[in-house]
């Protein structure tokens, strides 16, 4: 199997693994802390710059426990703090996080002393006590107004159940009793004498907070008894509006049988929970996000109106003693009852973020799309590129998060599907270096004497593997030979011998594969190689050609170099042809070797041959010269080589056309209309044309061959279906 296909796989499968947690509900601690995390960086980073002026926190703070006194207070004290906040400053609602779940016994002295001054001859302890008593006072003050009283729910084993929760705002619903909505077994609330006297009651305690111990979710609702019971936030937004009652918003999934509570409407306004019936805090910034004034300031009126004038008032405590400091998204140490003050500004403004329970099929989607992409892209490009594709990919993720986020008001979960990316980059990246090295190693063993190092990089990255048994492809080939190698050889010690051919083929093979060349294999003092494999390559002729030119231009300096160690120089034949090739793996069970073979390569040989005949160094095909159109060559003749029945053309490659001179291009022009006088039997032009291509070219060897011939053809001219291919009767 191919490996890209491979890696692909391999991707899929790991994006499956990654998915199955999802799924299922068990995802890993660490990843849940990693999510918990980018929640609270998305939160953070788009806070409110401005307090809410409509809520305002009366904090029993240490300033009020140094004038007040220690905590609990005398209730007569908390009723004069009421009837200053309704009275003297005239707000729109009152709500306590806290619960009065037990009998004040204790005596104000400010009333006791009031009392002994207006009844000087009163000596019934129980008249005393009965007008002392302070729960009778704080029930008195909170009669007909708008207060919010706080309770909590218990769900210990033990059930307790001190007082009662006062109104449910959903009545028993079958269908609401399918969902995951927090269950008590029992409630902690205030004094009935005072429950009958508040309309309205909220639960301050949070069953939902995350595994990390921080308030991000808080429910609207609690199950108890089979009724549901509001939120102290949600139970200020119905005294608020002066109403009772919560419907639930409940929905289907698209297959009709699935249903799940998305929403709670109350007073007229939509707040969308998830199916445990819980809100995401909207915190509008660090503690703070809201007014604080003092208690003792409101006891003692100091504050100024304007603060309070219409206000909804929260009643809650900053004292680190009294133990009402949260974790948060803002801050370890925040204030509780501003979370409740978060929650009922959010459900004012209907700025409330939501993750409904289809938010997961977006999140599986999300994350199948991505584990596919990169799956598929990955393999299939460079590691810069598919670095690059994967940062985009991240960042389109990222993207359209924070829109969500901030436009809908829509959490969808961020951190497993950058988990999975970069868990999937580092494995594609990682199995991706494995197979290529691995590649990278066996074309070395395969290739790595014959072809360059940078052919077998590209191989290894390449999407198909290397074909060894055998194919038919367009190639071109080469041959080179040392001319009068046998009497070099005859002259020289064998370790001189050996010294001129290793420098000779040192430089050879360098040219070779500086062009993306394939060395097929030495010979004595020969050399074969071939250009359109192992790698196709579209160019493989004009490869060639600038190869065995290179060579050409290189061998006065190696020349050179041989006689710096007093070696004889050496003087070359080469021939080129391009056409259809076998190439592959071929020999015995012995011996391998990748090479090529067939008629196109056996020609090639022969024009290496025939240099010497031809008296030039380098000889092409004209498949070659119609491959390379941009050099100007000199057609020298058509010939039929020993071997093969079809004849072919010859040339003498010159250099490139725009290079070439001017008496370059006129001498070759000369020399073809001789050529072309000499095809078509007009011998007398002919051997002008080329007499006076040797005034050009004295010493050109082909010019007198073409004289010789056309001698030889007066006195005994060719038959009448010749058509001036010369046939070779030698190799």
């Amino acid at each position: 199997m191919k490996q890209r296909k491979i890696r692909t796989l391999l991707g899929i499968l790991l994006t499956v693994l990654m998915i199955v947690p999802v799924v299922s509900g068990d995802r890993p601690e660490l990843f849940e802390r990693f999510e918990y995390d980018l929640y609270d960086l998305r939160l953070r980073q788009f806070l409110s710059t401005e307090q809410d002026p409509r809520i305002v926190i009366v904090d029993i703070d240490e300033k009020s426990l140094a004038a007040e006194g220690r905590w609990p207070w005398n209730r007569s004290k908390l009723a004069r703090m009421v009837d200053q906040l309704f009275d003297h400053y005239g707000v729109a609602i009152l709500g306590f996080d806290m619960v009065f779940s037990e009998a004040d016994q204790s005596i104000d002295l400010v009333e006791l002393k009031r009392f002994l001054n207006d009844n000087a001859n009163e000596t019934n302890v129980t008249t005393l006590l009965s007008t002392l008593n302070s729960d009778v006072h704080f029930a008195r003050a909170i009669m007909d107004r708008s207060v919010v009283l706080g309770y909590l729910f218990d769900r210990s084993p033990k059930n307790l159940q001190v007082g009662h929760p006062g109104n449910a705002v959903i009545g028993g619903d079958p269908v609401l009793a399918t969902l995951p909505i927090p269950e008590a077994n029992g409630v902690i609330s205030s004094l009935t004498a005072l429950q009958s006297e508040s309309v309205w009651n909220g639960f301050f305690d949070n069953p939902m907070v995350d595994s990390d111990g921080v308030y991000r979710r808080v429910p609207v609702l609690q199950r108890f008894e089979g009724e549901y019971y509001p939120s102290l936030a949600l139970a200020m937004l119905l005294a608020l509006f002066d109403e009772d009652k919560v419907h639930p918003i409940i929905e289907t999934d698209f297959t009709g049988e699935r249903e799940a509570l998305v929403a709670v409407e109350a007073a007229g306004i939509r707040i969308p929970v998830d199916q445990h019936g819980a809100v995401l805090v909207p915190y509008r910034g660090p503690q703070g996000s809201f007014p604080y004034v003092s208690a003792t300031d409101v006891i003692n009126g100091v504050v100024k109106p304007e603060v309070l004038e219409g206000a909804i008032i929260l009643v809650g405590t900053s004292a680190a003693g009294l133990l009402d400091l949260r974790v948060t998204p803002m801050s370890n140490r925040y204030s509780g009852v501003e979370v409740h003050a978060n929650i009922l500004s959010g459900m004012l403004d209907e700025r409330l973020q939501q993750q409904p329970d289809y938010t997961l099929g977006v999140e599986i989607v999300q994350l199948i799309l991505c584990g596919l992409l990169l799956s598929f892209v990955i393999p299939r490009l460079s590691v810069f590129v598919s670095t690059l594709i994967t940062l985009a990919i991240s960042g389109l993720v990222i993207a359209v998060n924070l829109y969500a986020w901030q436009q809908l008001l829509w959490v969808i979960p961020l951190g497993y599907t950058l988990i999975l990316i970069s868990v999937l980059y580092l494995f594609q990246q990682t199995t991706g270096y494995f197979f290529e090295t691995r590649n990278i190693a066996q074309l070395a063993n395969q290739f790595g004497q014959y072809i360059p190092p940078e052919v077998v990089e590209e191989l290894s990255q390449q999407d198909q593997t290397v074909q060894l048994s055998g194919e038919s492809r367009e190639m071109s080939v080469f041959f080179s030979d040392v001319r009068g190698f046998t009497d070099l050889s005859e002259q020289l010690t064998p370790q001189q011998l050996t010294r001129l051919m290793n420098i000779y083929l040192t430089g050879m093979t360098k040219v070779i594969h500086e062009q993306r060349g394939t060395v097929d294999k030495y010979i004595g003092d020969a050399v074969m190689a071939f250009w359109g494999a192992p790698i196709k390559d579209e160019e493989h002729a004009r490869h060639a050609l600038q190869a065995a030119l290179k060579m050409l231009a290189i061998l006065p300096d190696l020349n050179q170099e041989l006689a710096q160690e007093g070696l004889p120089p050496v003087e070359v034949g080469m021939g080129i042809n391009s056409g259809l090739m076998n190439v592959g793996n071929m020999g015995s069970s012995f011996r391998m070797a990748y090479t090529v073979m067939g008629d196109a390569v056996n020609l090639a040989s022969r024009l290496e041959s025939l240099t010497k005949y031809y008296g030039t160094p380098l000889l092409v095909s004209g498949d070659v010269a119609v491959m390379v159109p941009e050099y100007l060559y000199r057609k020298l003749d058509r010939v039929q080589v020993k071997g093969r029945q079809e004849a072919v053309d010859i040339l003498e490659p010159i250099g490139l056309r725009e290079q070439c001179t001017q008496h370059q291009r006129d001498a070759v022009t000369l020399f073809s209309k001789g050529v072309q006088a000499y095809t078509q039997r007009e011998w007398d032009e002919a051997a002008l044309r080329f007499s006076d291509y040797l005034c050009l070219a004295a010493d050109d060897v082909m010019a007198r061959i073409y004289l010789h011939r056309i001698a030889e053809y007066k006195s005994t001219p060719p038959p009448r279906d010749w058509d001036g291919v010369f046939s070779h009767t030698s190799k």
